[in-house]
C-alpha cells in the first residue's frame, strides 16, 4: 500500500473513493496541477464529485505533507505529489514553461537561518521567475534580425 493511503489511515481519515482517485490523479500525472485540472480528471470516472471536495481533499494532503502546493505564476495554485528529494522551481514568464532544481542550491541560506538566525528551519519553498534559454534565444534572434527594407518612393 501507498504511503499516502497509509497515512491517512493512521491519522484518523477515511480512505473514500474521492480522496483515493484525487491522490491517483496526482501521482499518476508527475506534473504540477491546479484544482481545476485535478476535478476535470476526477469526473473521467466519478462525474458527481464537487469540485469542493477535491478542494478539501487537496487542503488535507497538503497538511499531512503527501501534496505540495505551490504558487508558479499570477495567483493560481498548482498541486504535485510531494517530491523525493525535495525541489524547487523556476517558471519562465514568457511561455510558463517550468523547471526543477535541488535544495543543494539553497544550502547557504539554510546554513545562515540555522546558524547566525538561530531558527529552526523545517521546510524552504522556492520558485524563481524569469525568461528561459528557448525564449531568451528567441529574444536575441529577434534583436539580430535587421529591420525590414522599406521601399523608397
Amino acid at each position: 500500500m501507498h504511503h499516502a493511503r497509509a497515512t491517512l489511515r493512521e491519522q484518523g481519515y477515511r480512505l473514500t473513493p474521492q480522496r483515493n482517485l484525487i491522490w491517483e490523479v496526482l501521482r499518476d500525472a508527475r506534473r504540477h496541477m491546479t484544482a481545476e485540472e485535478v476535478a476535470a480528471a476526477v469526473r473521467r470516472t466519478l462525474p458527481d464529485v464537487n469540485v469542493s471536495t477535491v478542494y478539501r481533499t487537496l487542503e488535507l494532503l497538503v497538511s499531512l505533507d503527501l501534496v505540495v502546493e505551490t504558487r508558479l505564476e499570477g495567483s493560481a495554485c498548482y498541486y504535485e505529489v510531494s517530491p523525493e528529494p525535495t525541489h524547487h522551481h523556476f517558471v519562465c514568464t514568457q511561455c510558463g514553461a517550468v523547471g526543477h532544481f535541488g535544495d543543494e542550491l539553497l544550502a547557504p541560506v539554510h546554513e545562515e537561518l540555522t546558524a547566525r538566525q538561530t531558527f529552526a528551519v523545517s521546510q524552504i519553498q522556492v520558485t524563481a521567475f524569469g525568461v528561459c534559454r528557448d525564449c531568451q534565444a528567441v529574444a536575441q534572434v529577434g534583436a539580430a534580425s535587421p529591420p525590414f527594407d522599406v521601399p523608397s518612393a
